[in-house]
């Protein structure tokens, strides 16, 4: 019984999350964009704390699967759709982006049990640099991009950069404890890669690619084992105390 409950956790979170976005009611664009990115952001944080409870892998796949069952049972069902799935369903394009959030969350937790800051970077990556991308490309459309990376915008794709460098460049240099200028590098090739990725990107799929581009990245980086790990947890705890006062 004591397994159980860390199990459900994510999915009670997640229905709390969708219930209470979608009870706020906007008609424009923006705004609707702002409510998807709340979530967003919201689901990000919360996975951080993920590897303190779900630490055996029969309990990661336990716990995206049931997140995943919810979350096609909110598509299939007018009712539930209405109360919970407004939060999503608003912003009028045919994704299934959430289900790629979910399945990065468990791919990355499976991957990194022994190194926590893979974990935290790419999902930090995903939660913030792809919010701000969107955001920044709905409100200022400035630059649209052709090509393979059409739909999006100069505008997204520099606020993504910005962002994730920022993200990449202050984990690693204050919690994988790097030098500032193997720092440098390693963030500016995690922030040019998962920007490249996140363009290319389509229906959602960029939930699945950013966070897998930016394991692959530090992979490729060589970042020590175990880097910070201590450190990370803390980290961990710190965040979700913080998002929790919010």
């Amino acid at each position: 019984m004591n397994n159980l409950i860390p199990i459900a956790i994510p999915v009670v979170l997640l229905m709390s999350l969708m219930g209470v976005l979608s009870r706020i009611d906007y008609s424009h664009v923006i705004a609707q964009e702002l409510k998807r990115k709340a979530l967003h952001i919201s689901v990000g944080f919360t996975a951080l704390s993920f590897p303190l409870f779900l630490r055996e892998p029969w309990m990661i796949i336990s716990a995206i699967g049931l997140v995943v069952a919810w979350l096609i049972t909110v598509r299939q069902t007018p009712s539930l759709r209405r109360h919970f799935g407004s939060v999503l369903n608003d912003v009028r394009r045919e994704s299934l982006g959430d289900v790629y959030f979910a399945f990065a969350i468990g791919g990355l937790l499976l991957l990194t049990q022994d190194n926590p800051i893979f974990f935290v970077i790419p999902i930090l990556i995903l939660a913030l640099a792809d919010a701000s991308a969107a955001i920044v490309g709905t409100v200022f459309p400035i630059g649209p991009l052709a090509g393979i990376a059409r739909g999006k915008t100069a505008a997204g794709c520099t606020a993504f950069f910005i962002v994730a460098f920022a993200v990449s460049f202050w984990m690693l240099l204050t919690f994988a404890d790097l030098q500032a200028a193997h720092a440098l590098f390693v963030a500016a090739g995690l922030a040019a890669s998962t920007c490249v990725a996140e363009a290319i990107s389509r229906r959602g799929i960029d939930n699945l690619m950013v966070p897998a581009v930016a394991y692959l990245a530090l992979l490729i980086a060589n970042i020590p084992d175990n880097a910070g790990k201590m450190t990370i947890v803390q980290l961990q705890l710190d965040l979700n105390s913080l998002v929790a006062g919010l």
